[in-house]
């Protein structure tokens, strides 16, 4: 079974590559991806969907091939693990103590739907973890919704309520207690004022904890050389303030 690293990541600069579904069945190959200390592996396996059985649709009489981990630790101990759903490719990085995994991937477009899990090697039912929550949370606060420009107020009250900030995992620290995520406000004209706008975490595996929180030029200066691509400050955001709620067309109908 060949090793996983020939594809090139998006986020996580270190991470393995591999496809979380395809419709050519021929071009999903198994692979292998061992631990650090060479004592555990995950093994990218692929099995037949029927598209009706997955997604409920009943004109489309065809088949898909669907990833799932086999993950093999000390012990002889051989698990399946289901990965979260999502069409996008799926990146994984190992712990440095070989004890956990992260996985990226995604179920939205471009620019929305990312997400990061965690799986632990000693979860007996290998569940995927997410430790973002605390995370989306302090992005409503670092960043209003209800204060953004270009934003209504129904929209920013959802968001505020229930916020699906992008979450994409770059690195672990080295003493593997934590990973570091980028957090970003979709680059949508949805998002209105915030859009694009980014900061980095330091969440503690597996309670979500928050170690260490970063603005984006910190973000970038202490971890760009672990991300898959250059990143770019963004542009400032844009709020409406209670003088320029009823001059400005893009802060009408703020609740101030």
């Amino acid at each position: 079974m060949p090793l996983a690293f020939g594809a090139t990541a998006t986020w996580a600069k270190r991470a393995a590559v591999f496809p979380s579904k395809c419709d050519d069945l021929a071009k999903c190959k198994p692979m292998r991806i061992p631990s650090p200390d060479g004592k555990s592996s995950v093994e990218v396996h692929y099995r037949k969907v029927h598209y009706r059985n997955a997604y409920k649709v009943e004109e489309k009489d065809d088949y898909f091939s669907q990833a799932y981990l086999r993950v093999k630790s000390p012990l002889n101990r051989t698990r399946e693990a289901a990965l979260p759903d999502g069409f996008q490719d799926i990146e994984l990085l190992w712990s440095p103590d070989s004890k956990a995994f992260f996985i990226n991937g995604g179920n939205g477009g471009g620019y929305w739907g990312f997400w990061v899990y965690v799986y632990l090697i000693d979860d007996p039912k290998l569940k995927p973890l997410d430790v973002t929550n605390n995370a989306q949370r302090d992005m409503v606060r670092s960043f209003p919704p209800c204060r953004a420009a270009y934003l209504d107020l129904k929209s920013c009250k959802a968001t505020e309520a229930n916020p699906e900030y992008n979450m994409s995992g770059i690195d672990w620290v080295p003493d593997s207690s934590a990973i570091v995520v980028m957090a970003e406000v979709p680059c949508s004209g949805t998002q209105g004022g915030i859009m694009c706008q980014v900061m980095g975490y330091e969440l503690e595996v597996p309670s979500g904890r928050i170690l260490k929180r970063m603005s984006a030029r910190k973000f970038a200066a202490n971890w760009q050389k672990s991300m898959g691509w250059k990143f770019q400050i963004p542009e400032p955001p844009e709020y409406c303030t209670k003088s320029s709620d009823r001059t400005l067309p893009a802060c009408a109908g703020h609740d101030w």
